[in-house]
């Protein structure tokens, strides 16, 4: 009899734990690929490709100009990628702060569904949606900026800025949502995802 009980308690943690989605967030569109950063899809793809880029060696004008800030590496990279394969689906951002930032180039196996959800990285506690939303309803708690110079405007360090900040003056946040703007100030809204 034990041993039934222990099988149904761990039979449902694992069921309860694979149906939580308040670490589920629903990707954006940009310029017409879904764009995976801090996050994984939970979708199955195939891999058709990377593309990687370190900001001292690139000769590209605009990511000299704007020194690896975000929005301008994202940018980059979907216009790569929409010249490598014009089949993608979507890419899977990998960004390292002054090393070599790397795009994965996606598309969904045929018949997949919930290819713009994804399973968000949590850091210190706190789920990230960067370019996606909260699948589930949210209570906005307040914003924080972002007070970084120009040149340390990467986002590795934004972020974990931003984290900082939200969990100093919100401190019942359970997630937040970066809004990440070249040559503007970096913002991220405060949230308490509802269960």
């Amino acid at each position: 009899m034990k041993k039934v009980s222990l099988l149904l308690l761990i039979c449902l943690s694992i069921f309860s734990s694979s149906f939580s989605q308040s670490d589920i967030g629903v990707v954006k569109k940009i310029q017409g690929l879904l764009v995976f950063t801090d996050n994984e899809p939970i979708a199955n793809y195939i891999v058709y490709g990377e593309i990687s880029i370190g900001v001292a060696e690139s000769s590209d004008p605009e990511l000299q100009v704007n020194r690896g800030q975000y929005q301008t590496i994202r940018d980059y990279f979907i216009k790569k990628a929409r010249l490598s394969n014009s089949q993608a689906d979507g890419i899977i951002l990998t960004l390292v702060n002054n090393g070599i930032d790397k795009a994965v180039i996606i598309k969904f196996k045929d018949g997949e569904q919930n290819t713009n959800q994804a399973r968000v990285n949590k850091y210190q506690g706190i789920a990230i949606f960067n370019d996606c939303e909260p699948l589930k309803k949210y209570e906005y708690l307040g914003s924080v900026k972002s007070l970084m110079s120009f040149g340390s405007g990467q986002y590795q360090p934004v972020r974990d800025n931003l984290i900082r900040k939200i969990k100093k003056e919100y401190k019942n946040a359970d997630g937040l949502i970066l809004k990440l703007v070249a040559g503007g100030a970096d913002l991220a809204d405060a949230i308490l995802i509802k269960e």
